[in-house]
C-alpha cells in the first residue's frame, strides 16, 4: 500500500541514536501510512545493522563512505514513495502527535514549501530553530543595529509563523514541491544545504512555516551557530553559498561586528 509519508534520515555515527529514534516513531499510534528510509553514511559502526533489525523494518541504504548529507538525502528521495517527505535527524525523538500535526498542516496548506516543528533540547527546553537569510545586510543589522533576530537562530513564538529558514533537523516537504524545485544541492557536503533549499523554495514562491504545535526532541542544538562562523566548518559551505567575494565581505562584517560588540559590553560595565 502506498505510503502517505516517507521518513528519510541520514545515519552518521548514529549507532546509539538510531534505535531510540525508530522507537519514538513506532510508539506513535498516529495511523499514518509511512515508510522509513535510513541512509547510512558511516560503515564503521553498527548503525545500519541496528536499523535493519528494528521491528519497523526500514529500508536501509548502506554507503561505503560518507557521501555527505545532501547526496544521502537525495538517495532517499529517489526511492521514496510517499506524497510527503520528512527529512529528520536520527538524534531526534518524535513527541506526541508531531507527525500527524505536520502532515495535517501540509495537507490543508496549498502550494506549501515546507513545514517544521518546534525543536526541544533533551532537557525539554526550547531550541531556537528559525532564522532569517544570512545576508551581509542582516549581519550588519544584527551586530550594529541591535536586530536580535537578524543573524541568529530564534523562536518565532507560540503561533504558526511563516519564516525564511528552518533547520533541517525535522523538515516536512510535499513530494510535489520537490518535483518542481528539485532535491538538495549536492554541492553542499554539510551545512548551508538547508539555507540554499529554503532560498530556492522562496524563489519558486513556496512558503515555509514553523509549526510550534508539533514538537520534536533534538539532541544537538548548539552546532552551526552563525555567531561562531569564522571558527566553524560552516565556512567552506558559506563560501559556496555566498561566493568567494561575498564570503570574504561577510567574514569581515562578522569580525568587525564581534569586535564592536566587545567594545559595547566594555563601555556598559
Amino acid at each position: 500500500m502506498k505510503p502517505e509519508l516517507s521518513i528519510i534520515t541520514v545515519g552518521y555515527r548514529s549507532e546509539n541514536t538510531i534505535v531510540p529514534f525508530l522507537d519514538s516513531i513506532k510508539k506513535n499510534r498516529d495511523g499514518i501510512k509511512k515508510e522509513i528510509i535510513v541512509v547510512d553514511n558511516y560503515p564503521s559502526d553498527k548503525g545500519a545493522d541496528k536499523a535493519e533489525k528494528h521491528s519497523l523494518k526500514p529500508t536501509v541504504i548502506r554507503n561505503l563512505e560518507n557521501i555527505g548529507f545532501s547526496k544521502a538525502i537525495n538517495q532517499g528521495i529517489k526511492i521514496s514513495k510517499g506524497d510527503y517527505i520528512l527529512i529528520i535527524n536520527p538524534d531526534t525523538r518524535i513527541i506526541g502527535s508531531a507527525l500527524k500535526n505536520l502532515l495535517d498542516f501540509a495537507k490543508k496548506t496549498p502550494k506549501l514549501g515546507a513545514v517544521a516543528p518546534r525543536l526541544l533540547n533533551n532537557d525539554g527546553n526550547l531550541q531556537p530553530s528559525c532564522y532569517k537569510f544570512p545576508t551581509i545586510l542582516n549581519a550588519i543589522k544584527y551586530y550594529f543595529f541591535n536586530c536580535k533576530n537578524c543573524f541568529n537562530k530564534y523562536n518565532p513564538g507560540e503561533e504558526t509563523t511563516q519564516v525564511d529558514v528552518v533547520v533541517m533537523a525535522a523538515f516536512l516537504i510535499p513530494k510535489s514541491t520537490i518535483d518542481i524545485v528539485g532535491g538538495l544541492d549536492e554541492a553542499y557536503f554539510l551545512y548551508y544545504e538547508d539555507i540554499e533549499f529554503c532560498r530556492r523554495l522562496h524563489r519558486f514562491g513556496f512558503p515555509i512555516y514553523y509549526l510550534p504545535k508539533a514538537k520534536v526532541q533534538h539532541a544537538h542544538g548548539a552546532s552551526g551557530n552563525f555567531v561562531s562562523h569564522l571558527k566553524s566548518p560552516l565556512a567552506k559551505s558559506a563560501q559556496i553559498y555566498h561566493g568567494v567575494i561575498g564570503s570574504a565581505i561577510l567574514n569581515l562584517v562578522l569580525w568587525a561586528g564581534q569586535k564592536w560588540q566587545k567594545i559595547i559590553k566594555t563601555v556598559k560595565r
